[in-house]
């Protein structure tokens, strides 16, 4: 994997950033060391799950059926714009998150048993977003989790300019989690020379999307185009683009959310779970939860992503797009050795264990 120049690697002291700089390494490879000893039974729940391509059929195939709908019924935008908005927020945008969940999953290889099946997968996935994302989403999503917290690596860091300019303004943060959608895919660096597979996503949406608007109609296309706005800004499933990292409690860098919109959402909510073992498909997280929970149990977490972030997050004079926690290359390999020398004490515990 091709690992871009991290921003910085100075000591922590003086590093130029509008993030809260800090010299505590990834705790997540270390967690996760510590879950799979406690509870080595959680290995079980490693691997794939074969019913979740199913669940990407249904996606996929509903939100093609509402483009049907919507072309068939909805035939003038002007006349039917409200039932359009409606449909495409409540509907049409939870099934384009969903589908991004999926193409998540596929990101992990959780959906089938290679690599080119996830790849396959998580393009047919793309066809409910309408905008080619699946390959690029993969490419820079394993570098956030092997590089958490590293600027220029981990693109899941708004921008300098993002977070200085909105700040902790109310309505700016408001204006942003509204275009939420144009930020991530227009600042964040996911646009980038394709390769192969990146190419063969672009040319699949492309034809898909021509299709739509030549069978369907170009209401029907709207419709699509708009879901995908609202299922990537202001919409209570992508409450967890913020929930996930932003800082709502001093010291934690990741945050969990157990609420009832894990189900269109493969579980993603469970997100410190995902981060420490992140070969276990979403449907299996709450078994691991209930399994490690007292890893997990002092944490701060929430049950409504409505509130913390549509809510919460806008409303906090502390909370901003400037609330997040980055750390040097350095301090991730310092997480690294720490890790390896567990290893090896484990290492050695089981072998005079053995004799």
């Amino acid at each position: 994997m091709d690992v871009p120049k991290p921003l910085y690697d100075e000591p922590i002291k003086g590093v130029n950033t509008p993030y809260d700089a800090i010299d505590t390494p990834d705790i997540h490879f270390i967690r996760g060391a510590k879950v799979l000893e406690a509870h080595p039974e959680v290995k079980q729940l490693m691997g794939y799950d074969p019913w979740a391509p199913a669940v990407v059929a249904f996606i996929v195939f509903a939100q093609l059926g509402c483009c049907y709908l919507v072309g068939r019924y909805c035939t003038s935008f002007s006349e039917y714009w409200w039932q359009i908005l409606l449909l495409s927020y409540f509907v049409g945008g939870t099934l384009s998150h969903w589908a991004g969940m999926g193409i998540h999953e596929c990101a992990h290889n959780l959906m089938a048993r290679t690599t080119v099946q996830n790849y396959l997968i998580a393009i047919f996935a793309n066809t409910a977003i309408g905008v080619p994302s699946a390959i690029q989403f993969r490419r820079h999503h394993l570098l956030h989790h092997s590089h958490l917290g590293i600027e220029n690596i981990d693109n899941d860091f708004p921008s300098h300019w993002e977070a200085k300019w909105i700040g902790k303004n109310r309505f700016l943060k408001f204006i942003w989690l509204l275009f939420y959608v144009f930020f991530i895919t227009m600042v964040r660096g996911f646009l980038v020379k394709p390769g192969r597979w990146e190419w063969f996503n672009i040319a699949y949406i492309v034809l898909v999307d021509v299709l739509i608007f030549y069978f369907f109609g170009p209401v029907a296309f709207a419709y699509l185009m708009i879901s995908t706005f609202w299922g990537y800004s202001f919409h209570p499933t992508a409450g967890h683009f913020i929930h996930e990292h932003f800082i709502f409690k001093e010291g934690q860098e990741t945050n969990s959310y157990y609420g009832i919109l894990n189900h269109v959402c493969f579980y993603v909510g469970y997100h410190n779970e995902h981060h420490d073992i992140m070969n276990i498909p979403g449907r299996y997280l709450p078994k691991y939860y209930k399994m490690t929970r007292e890893f997990y149990d002092g944490m701060e977490s929430t049950k409504s992503w409505t509130h913390a972030i549509l809510w919460h997050f806008i409303v906090s004079p502390t909370l901003g797009a400037d609330s997040r926690y980055v750390r040097t290359e350095a301090v991730r390999e310092k997480g690294i050795s720490i890790l390896n020398k567990m290893r090896r004490e484990k290492t050695n515990r089981d072998a005079e264990a053995s004799v």
